[in-house]
């Protein structure tokens, strides 16, 4: 099975499979056109920074950089459109995406320091000489790159170059990018849907007037939705480069510009009257106003074919040293996306999440068992940035064999595993399937329902994340995640069935909310197998240290504890002074 033989260590003493890409991807299950090219996901470290980017295709390097708040997700297009021909590398921006963000200081960023940011992706997948192109935002990091570094890019494609007046920038400065503040009732996603209606409608979108409406048609819903996700993603503020952009000089970049560029312009495009303010004719810049139709065909044209530039070299390795690193493992069913932190040389530890989620909504968790252990995160399929599952309806088992495959890819094992409610599950069945690779389990809460009960859940527990006009699907996941912590189930809302317990403050539920609309409705799948799990039959089937735990306020406490009277094994209620890391450490 592929993944699954073991290679020479790298430097953290973490074996990679010689059978798998050193970053983890492959081929299986990326996003494809017609078969013919495909885009694969990919982590690079720069200096601490991990970096998020997509590749494709083969030949020449050519790196996009999207508009802000976006990801590299918004360039599939282009990336399609470019990879027959090119070597195509979609980073996400620092701070937005899955890209961590520049280092804070007393200063915002300016697109000087994307810029650098770019130059030091480049050096860290192996670029030294590449086409840089990008659009709005990105258009300016690629011109101020190719300012800085002539000598190492080779052409400069800009898509819309925002040429702002003194006063349009201190008006967009002013009004363009308000914080999103979490409030209690979650008002604030439904505010973040509709200013993106906005941007599609109004140009600045919050100038509601008739004489500043747009030419354009509102994004299809998923695409809407994507854009969403993106902007609350955003690290630390959705606005930083936005303001960046806003107060940069395209003006005088462009004049001192000496290596080949297009810049281009549909004409449905709010930039698109700014190519006429360029006031001087630059005689390495070419300018193309295009019509809308013809966008993408122009943009694709303007990438110069004819330059000989080295192919690009295969994707780095991910080599986790320290910190906190992310990195894709391939499996038979698919990339599972994998977060690893502490030290290298510490004892390695399991760690599975709960559901709905990814292992990022246990960040303070991970943060706490990293202070002695190598902790290694997968996100579940269907959850976080993992694929979906291949098969229709999987059971725990199937779950519990992808987390086996990761464990052989990543060489690691025997491991101690630490599972919450449905991590927990598939600990347990990773523990009773596959003992060589389990040297100890904690199981935090297991699901024990009569046929009853398991019916009622199964009917009714699950809700639609199928993006709404109006943003619906935002609020419902909210109230969702906040009706999860006041009520078992969370659709049974009288005194019967409340919990005795508080919400979570706005800030918390919010990055439990996104961590949830990060899997759409696949989320589901590993639900449903947990819901499903014969935990106390299945405990009893265990031959590996088992300590099984919950926290009183738990709604899986009392199963938790009749179960592991019924199967022999230890369980402890978690408190104050005793929680999982605690456990864990038991062990």
């Amino acid at each position: 099975m592929p993944g699954t033989r073991r290679g020479a260590k790298d430097a953290v003493g973490i074996a990679r499979p010689s059978a798998v890409r050193e970053d983890g991807s492959d081929n299986r299950n990326s996003v494809s056109n017609s078969g013919v090219n495909v885009v694969d996901r990919h982590y690079v470290a720069v200096g601490p920074a991990m970096m998020h980017y997509l590749r494709a295709g083969s030949g020449a390097p050519v790196v996009l950089l999207h508009a802000s708040p976006m990801s590299s997700w918004s360039m599939l297009a282009w990336i399609r459109a470019l990879a027959p021909d090119f070597t195509v590398y979609a980073p996400d921006t620092a701070g937005y995406g899955q890209s961590d963000p520049l280092p804070s200081g007393d200063e915002e960023p300016t697109i000087a320091d994307y810029a650098r940011r770019v130059l030091e992706f480049a050096d860290a997948v192996g670029l030294d000489r590449f086409i840089v192109a990008g659009t709005h935002t990105g258009a300016k990091i690629a011109l101020e790159t190719a300012v800085q570094a002539p000598d190492r890019i080779a052409q400069v494609v800009m898509d819309g170059l925002g040429l702002y007046t003194v006063e349009e920038m201190a008006d967009q400065l002013a009004h363009y990018t308000p914080p999103i503040v979490p409030v209690w009732h979650g008002g604030h996603l439904v505010e973040v849907w509709h200013r993106l209606r906005n941007m599609w409608t109004f140009w600045p979108w919050y100038r509601q007037e008739a004489d500043r409406r747009l030419a354009d048609a509102i994004p299809p819903l998923d695409v809407l939705h994507q854009m969403a996700l993106d902007m609350l993603r955003a690290r630390p503020d959705w606005g930083l480069a936005y303001r960046a952009a806003f107060r940069y000089d395209g003006r005088a970049s462009v004049r001192r510009l000496t290596v080949p560029a297009v810049l281009v312009a549909k004409e449905a495009d709010p930039l698109h009257e700014h190519l006429a303010r360029l006031e001087t004719a630059v005689p390495s810049l070419t300018v193309r106003s295009v019509a809308d139709a013809d966008h993408l065909a122009a943009v694709a044209a303007a990438f110069d074919r004819t330059l000989d530039l080295p192919a690009a070299p295969p994707p780095p390795p991910v080599v986790h040293s320290g910190g906190s690193s992310r990195r894709y493992v391939a499996t038979s069913h698919g990339r599972v996306h994998v977060r690893v932190d502490g030290d290298p040389a510490g004892r390695p530890l399991l760690f599975l999440h709960g559901s709905p989620g990814s292992a990022d909504s246990f960040d303070y968790l991970i943060r706490e068992l990293a202070a002695d252990h190598l902790v290694i995160a997968p996100d579940t399929l269907g959850n976080g940035y993992s694929d979906p599952p291949t098969v229709d309806d999987p059971d725990i088992g199937y779950f519990a064999d992808v987390v086996a495959e990761v464990l052989a890819a990543m060489g690691v094992g025997p491991v101690r595993v630490y599972g919450s409610h449905t991590g927990a599950c598939v600990g347990v069945e990773l523990a009773i399937r596959h003992p060589d690779r389990v040297s100890g389990l904690v199981a935090d809460g297991l699901p024990v329902l009569d046929d009853e009960q398991r019916r009622d859940i199964l009917e009714n527990y699950f809700i639609s994340l199928a993006p709404q006009r109006h943003g619906e699907h935002l609020i419902r996941a909210w109230h969702t995640i906040r009706d999860v912590q006041l009520w078992w189930p969370w659709y049974r809302q009288d005194a019967e069935h409340r919990r005795p317990t508080a919400p979570s403050d706005p800030e918390h539920l919010h990055r439990l909310v996104l961590e949830f609309l990060k899997s759409g409705d696949t989320y589901r799948a590993s639900y449903r197998a947990a819901f499903q799990y014969p935990s106390e039959e299945r405990l009893a089937r265990l031959t590996v240290p088992t300590l099984v735990c919950a926290a009183p306020t738990d709604m899986l406490r009392e199963g938790s504890e009749r179960a592991s009277a019924s199967s022999s094994v230890r369980f402890v209620e978690l408190d104050a002074e005793r929680g999982a890391a605690w456990a864990v450490r038991q062990l």
